[in-house]
C-alpha cells in the first residue's frame, strides 16, 4: 500500500515531478444493470494537513462485487511538491475471494502495474517484480468490508503485487470524532512489516468511516469519511479513541 512509500518519500525527497494521471483499468466487466452501488469517499490527511482523497465505488450483484478505487495525494514542503501519488484499481470479488485485479499507480514518478486472475485453484499475479502463482481465495486490503479481512494471514498489495504477511486483530469498541460529533465504532488493527493500521467501522451502520496508519518518523496518515452516507456536520477531523 501507499503507507510505507509515503513515509519514505516525505522523509527523504526534496522535490519531485507531479505524476501524470494514470488510466482507470478495466479488469472486470462492468456490473449488470440493477446492481447495488455504494460510494465511499475519504479525505486524506498527513498529520494535520489535508493531502488528497481516495474513493471506492462498490457494485454488488448477487455473490459478485466489483470495486473501483481512485486515490490522489500531494505532499508539499515549503511550497515544493515532495511527494505525488496517483492510483487506480479495479477488483472483482466473488463469494469472499478475489477473482481479478488490475491496478495502475504513479508513485512520485515511478510506475507500477499489477494484473491478477483466479485460475482454478490458484491466483496468478503479474507485476514489476515478475509473475507468481498464489493459493486459492486470495484477499486484498479490502478495508470496505471487515469480513474480507478477518481471518486472513496474507493480503495482496494492489500497488506492488506483493503478498504481504499480516495479522488482523479485533480492537473492540471505541469512538471517532467525525464532523464535530463522536461516533461509536468497532475497530480492527492490521499489523505486519511496515504496517500499523487501525480501521474503524460505525457500529450503527457497519460503514467504514476512518483509518489511521502510523508511518516512520512519528507521522500519522488518516482517512476521514467525507461523503453523505455518514451523517455528520462541520469540518472536524476523524480521530480514533479507545
Amino acid at each position: 500500500m501507499v503507507f510505507a512509500t509515503l513515509s519514505t518519500a516525505v522523509a527523504s525527497a526534496p522535490a519531485s515531478r507531479t505524476p501524470e494521471s494514470v488510466s482507470v483499468p478495466a479488469a472486470a466487466p462492468p456490473a449488470a444493470a440493477g446492481a447495488d452501488t455504494r460510494l465511499l469517499e475519504f479525505d486524506v490527511f498527513l498529520g494535520e494537513r489535508e493531502i488528497g482523497w481516495q474513493r471506492f465505488r462498490l457494485q454488488r450483484d448477487g455473490a459478485a462485487t466489483r470495486v473501483e478505487t481512485e486515490a490522489r495525494f500531494t505532499v508539499k514542503l515549503l511550497g515544493v511538491t515532495a511527494f505525488a501519488y496517483d492510483h487506480r484499481n479495479v477488483e472483482l470479488w466473488r463469494d469472499g475471494c478475489l477473482q481479478a485485479i488490475d491496478s495502475r499507480t504513479n508513485s512520485n514518478g515511478t510506475e507500477y502495474k499489477v494484473e491478477g486472475r483466479a485460475r482454478g485453484t490458484s491466483f496468478r499475479v503479474d507485476s514489476r517484480s515478475g509473475a507468481r502463482t498464489l493459493p486459492d481465495c486470495v484477499g486484498s486490503f479490502a478495508y470496505w468490508d471487515p469480513r474480507e479481512l478477518v481471518g486472513r494471514q496474507r493480503l495482496l498489495n494492489p500497488q506492488t503485487g506483493e503478498y504481504v504477511e499480516v495479522d488482523v486483530l479485533s480492537l473492540g469498541a471505541g469512538n471517532v470524532t467525525l464532523g464535530g460529533r463522536r461516533v461509536a465504532v468497532t475497530r480492527y488493527a492490521l499489523r505486519g512489516k511496515d504496517l500499523d493500521i487501525t480501521v474503524a467501522y460505525e457500529e450503527a451502520s457497519g460503514e467504514w468511516v476512518a483509518l489511521e496508519s502510523r508511518l516512520g518518523g512519528d507521522r500519522l496518515l488518516r482517512y476521514e469519511r467525507s461523503d453523505v452516507r455518514v451523517a455528520t456536520t462541520g469540518g472536524g477531523q476523524a480521530r480514533t479513541a479507545g
